[in-house]
């Protein structure tokens, strides 16, 4: 039996899942859950590197006692992120988490030199307050860059942890914000602004490509080799993949975020897209993932977390349905929902302020949720189809999310489009696909 490893890492908890073929089926069996690896420091965000290399290495212990040896590995996560390594490659400085309040003055004083529609028309990538770009201005201001010698995007450093072989992937770098949409590589005006040259990142590989094999005190520590292979390292572009997206077809990936869009063969940069939010991400150099960053699950997994006792998923939606006389909804796409420290009242300050009624219990604020994510989903679907000047008659449905009924029913009653429910594991088979697809 071959077997395939996915490391897919999560904006919320990251998981191993093993791979293989059984006739014609591919059969994922998840081996290894962790969370945890966010670090809150003087009142900013981290990752937690060094965890989350650790925890990869435990997934491999288990596949040997498991006697289930993976030929290759693949690992992929969130998009924008990025390390800084200095000529001993070693950190510069620890790894920001997106969510963190840095890029806040980072972003207006980047503004004063290059306008948002500017940078909109260069690299197709909405100017959200998280992107790359706005995250390594930060670093410069601060005079981290003049110690970097390499920058490699998050799963690729992970990877490089795990081989010693520094590399950049497509479909993450493309989520930065530093990719011009003629040449699909690094926009010189841009890196002139941030001080930077393009050697300074490490050199993309191809998907599918072998990147090394794991570093010989890895080998030793868990009594096996085996191959790293480029896959899609976002975590949405190897969610479409694995979800059999088709060109100029709706889809949803549902998870920690929503990613609501459609799958092109170009960029639209235009006015109306800009003003409608819409981002331009790559799959490959003829397959644009246009489409709508929504804060997803993260919002009412967080409202849930903030109770005295959480409950499980399926008890928040039975919560959810009693409360359905409850009509008020709420934008989850605004920034103060990003990283609230109490999203519960950051949700009921939203209503006050608009001086709408408030729900008078827990079910009726999670079905407040979910209808605004539905409504939400409805919204940049009706978007969608007026900038693409095309109709849909259904949207795929994949990630975590996919499995909540309830939400579908929701989004499929809304939008007045048929919901395809795709694989949960969307990703993980996107990557495991890479591995093996040559």
């Amino acid at each position: 039996m071959e077997y395939y490893l996915a490391i897919d890492i999560g904006a919320t908890s990251g998981r191993a899942m093993l791979g293989h073929y059984e006739k014609s089926s591919l059969i994922l069996e998840e081996i290894h859950r962790f969370d945890d690896y966010q670090i809150e420091k003087e009142e900013h965000l981290f990752w937690d590197t060094r965890k989350i290399i650790l925890e990869i290495i435990k997934a491999l212990f288990i596949c040997k006692e498991k006697r289930h040896i993976p030929l290759s590995l693949g690992i992929d996560t969130f998009g924008v992120d990025y390390v800084l390594l200095d000529e001993n490659d070693k950190e510069v400085r620890p790894v920001y988490c997106y969510r963190d309040s840095r890029t806040k003055k980072s972003k207006n004083d980047f503004e004063k030199i290059m306008d948002v529609h500017s940078l909109y028309q260069k690299t197709g990538i909405y100017p959200q307050l998280y992107n790359t770009i706005y995250q390594l201005f930060d670093d410069k201001e601060q005079g981290l860059l003049k110690k970097t010698k390499t920058i490699m995007f998050l799963p690729c450093y992970l990877a490089y942890q795990l081989t010693n072989v520094k590399y950049n992937e497509l479909s993450i770098a493309s989520t930065s914000g530093l990719l011009s949409k003629d040449t699909f590589y690094y926009d010189k005006d841009i890196l002139d602004l941030l001080g930077i040259e393009d050697n300074i990142f490490a050199r993309f590989k191809k998907n599918g490509e072998t990147i090394g094999f794991l570093k010989n005190d890895i080998q030793k520590q868990i009594g096996f080799n085996l191959e790293i292979k480029n896959v899609f390292s976002h975590d949405t572009g190897a969610g479409v993949y694995g979800a059999n997206v088709s060109l100029n077809q709706l889809f949803l990936s549902s998870g920690t975020w929503s990613l609501l869009g459609v799958l092109k063969e170009n960029y639209d940069t235009s006015e109306e897209s800009f003003e409608a939010g819409f981002t331009n991400e790559l799959n490959s150099y003829k397959q644009v993932r246009y489409l709508k960053n929504i804060i997803g699950m993260y919002i009412i997994n967080r409202v849930n977390q903030e109770q005295i006792k959480s409950l499980p998923i399926a008890e928040v939606v039975e919560l959810a349905k009693k409360g359905q006389d409850y009509q008020e909804i709420f934008n989850p796409t605004q920034n103060k929902f990003l990283s609230s420290k109490n999203m519960q009242q950051t949700i009921l300050a939203d209503f006050k302020e608009r001086k709408k009624p408030l729900p008078k219990n827990l079910g009726e604020l999670y079905f407040s949720i979910y209808h605004s994510l539905a409504n939400c989903y409805k919204e940049a679907i009706e978007e969608i189809e007026k900038l693409t000047h095309q109709k849909y008659d259904s949207i795929v449905v994949f990630g975590g999310g996919s499995k909540n009924k309830f939400l579908n029913e929701l989004t499929e009653k809304l939008s007045n489009k048929r919901v395809i429910v795709g694989p949960s594991e969307a990703t993980s088979i996107g990557n495991i696909l890479c591995q093996i697809i040559k």
